[in-house]
């Protein structure tokens, strides 16, 4: 497989993975890899850097499969032969408990189950570090979503540790576009696989992606919107919501008395 990718993209990566500090010596790398575009370049541009890279670490694919009736694992274990990478392919049931769920949305129920299988075989298998495929579009619509829906300002980290499980989640993507990842994996002749999950593209969270597509297609707008998630000193917010109690007699002060 040609592991080949323009000077542009890996400059980013590269950019991403030095600025935050996401690859070390002795590393063991899990990439969760579901087989949609971004979870596979992920991988394909972590076998490149495992093969170029002066660092030297263990880098191996990580499947967890819900047990929908659809599902992707033998595509994944070709890729990764193909790619001289094992992978661990996960079997849960978690399908079972989110069919038989009556929530409207168990998207997040399910992600947190996986998530969970995920943690557990690093754990026992000693891996320090697990590679998410997120990117830039992630981020600014995590921003925004944070903003429109709970009044925070929180964006997706390029790093951040549980320290409670000591993995280290890393987000080497966190410089590209979502468009720039399709067009590299299409340039690869490879096909994103399609979940075999039947909520699939009809989340909370797509729908909510459709109102965001105006601020992701002016690319000033986006660019913007970037800046504004950097901690920087140029910030005008209002000061820290103050105690109520405290803030109610203050009130109270400001009139005659009777």
């Amino acid at each position: 497989m040609d592991l080949s990718f323009d000077n542009s993209i890996t400059a980013k990566v590269v950019k991403a993975v030095a600025e935050f500090d996401l690859i070390n010596d002795g590393d063991k790398i899990a990439v969760g890899l579901s087989g949609g575009k971004d979870s596979t370049f992920l991988l394909l541009i972590l076998k490149l850097f495992n093969l170029h890279f002066k660092k030297d670490f263990i880098l191996e694919a990580v499947h967890v499969d819900p047990g929908f009736n659809s599902s992707t694992a033998n595509k994944l274990k070709i890729l990764a032969a193909d790619l001289d990478l094992k992978i661990k392919i996960i079997d849960t049931n978690i399908s079972d408990y989110i069919e038989d769920d009556e929530e409207e949305n168990p998207c997040s129920k399910c992600a947190h189950f996986r998530k969970g299988a995920m943690i557990s075989y690093l754990k026992k298998n000693n891996f320090n570090k697990l590679a998410f495929g997120h990117h830039l579009d992630d981020a600014v619509e995590t921003y925004l979503m944070s903003i429109f829906y709970s009044g925070q300002l929180k964006t997706l980290q390029a790093k951040r540790y549980l320290s409670k499980n000591k993995i280290e989640i890393i987000r080497p993507l966190i410089y590209l576009r979502e468009n720039v990842i399709a067009e590299n994996i299409a340039d690869q002749e490879i096909s994103p696989l399609k979940s075999g999950c039947p909520y699939d593209g009809n989340t909370g969270r797509s729908r909510i992606r459709k109102e965001f597509e105006k601020y992701f297609e002016d690319d000033l707008l986006f660019s913007n919107l970037v800046s504004a998630m950097r901690d920087k000193e140029n910030r005008e917010l209002w000061p820290k919501k103050i105690n109520n109690e405290f803030l109610t007699e203050k009130m109270k002060n400001y009139w005659k008395k009777g």
